[in-house]
């Protein structure tokens, strides 16, 4: 089709077919109206909600099918015969009049349409895509040739043209130097074009969907921050302007920096200055430290007596408590009796027997 599907459609009347049987013609579908109604009568129930692609994306789609995929446009007047005939048959059958018959199969079966429907705004006139004759006589064969080797054959005189301009602009205004860069520009200006000719279409939503796709050119390729090389004057483009800032301003210096920087390396100065002090400065340093060497040894020492002490006293205590003497064993055995001679007394006085 030589225009965008909104386009196409968005005159289309689903209840007049007068208004989209042309586009069925146009793709060599066949109009089969009995298919088109079931389709309108299930999907256009709110008719606020329904465009000029409800219906003709489903039928289309529903043409695709196996049952209707061998037909054509030519087939469209044979399939209404065949249509006509079944349903005549049918009512006659069922007892229906010839008048009654005829007046049916004249009236189809397109439901009425609905009082609130609104009917869209024809399409606007197309644009005319035809390419304009100066370009071909400004243009050389070297230059077509080279623009068709940087470019592409898919694209007119005009737009070689569109795409070189913005090419050169972009060039003078973006720091390029490598064949990566150069291969992204040539992207982005392709992806511009594409945005300008979507623009002119009233194709809004595959401008969106395009120019989500140039700015993420743009980003990637970085030449966002590169532009702003002419407002900052910190970037240097050429020897020569690097040898005038050096003349300028002068050499860097180089400063002793072997100084601490923060606070942890002014930590490690003190203890280092505090060492040093301690080994040179402190006259009795040796004996101090032997001493305290003899001190803690010492301690060491008293704590270790300690602990066998206090195990020593344990294992005596232990042993003693373990060894029994006669004496314990005939108190023991005294205590067993005296418990059986009560448990028989007890015994005796619940029964109610004698001594004996």
């Amino acid at each position: 089709m030589p225009e965008c599907k909104k386009c196409v459609t968005r005159h289309v009347d689903n209840w007049d077919p007068k208004t989209y049987t042309w586009i069925l013609e146009e793709i060599d579908v066949p109009y089969i109206e009995e298919e088109w109604t079931t389709l309108l009568e299930r999907y256009a129930k709110d008719p606020r909600k329904t465009t000029g692609m409800t219906i003709l994306g489903r039928y289309l789609s529903k043409m695709r099918m196996k049952q209707f995929s061998q037909y054509t446009w030519a087939d469209t007047e044979r399939l209404r015969q065949e249509a006509d005939a079944k349903k005549a048959e049918t009512m006659a059958r069922q007892g229906y009049s010839g008048e009654e018959i005829e007046n049916a199969i004249n009236t189809g079966t397109m439901p009425d349409k609905p009082d609130d429907f609104k009917k869209e705004t024809e399409a606007p006139a197309p644009i005319d895509l035809n390419e304009p004759a100066f370009f071909n006589d400004d243009l050389t064969e070297e230059d077509k040739k080279y623009l068709t080797i940087k470019w592409g054959k898919a694209y007119r005189p005009y737009e070689w043209v569109q795409l070189e301009k913005l090419y050169q602009e972009m060039m003078a205004a973006f720091d390029i130097v490598t064949p990566a860069h150069e291969d992204y520009l040539k992207l982005i200006c392709k992806t511009s074009l594409k945005c300008h000719q979507l623009v002119d279409l009233g194709d809004i939503e595959g401008f969106q969907k395009m120019s989500k796709v140039y700015d993420t050119l743009m980003k990637s390729a970085k030449f966002t921050a590169a532009q702003n090389k002419a407002e900052s004057g910190e970037y240097v483009s050429a020897i020569d302007e690097f040898i005038l800032m050096c003349e300028r301003e002068g050499f860097i210096p180089r400063y002793y920096t072997d100084t601490p920087q923060d606070k942890p390396d002014e930590t490690l100065a003190d203890l280092r200055n505090y060492t040093h002090r301690l080994v040179t400065e402190e006259m009795n340093l040796g004996n101090l430290i032997e001493n305290a060497a003899r001190t803690m040894a010492r301690e060491e020492a008293k704590e270790e007596d300690e602990e066998t002490t206090d195990m020593d006293d344990l294992d005596l205590q232990a042993v003693e408590e373990e060894v029994l003497t006669d004496g314990d064993f005939l108190q023991h055995y005294e205590f067993i009796e005296q418990q059986q001679a009560e448990d028989d007394e007890m015994m005796r006085e619940l029964l109610g027997e004698d001594d004996e």
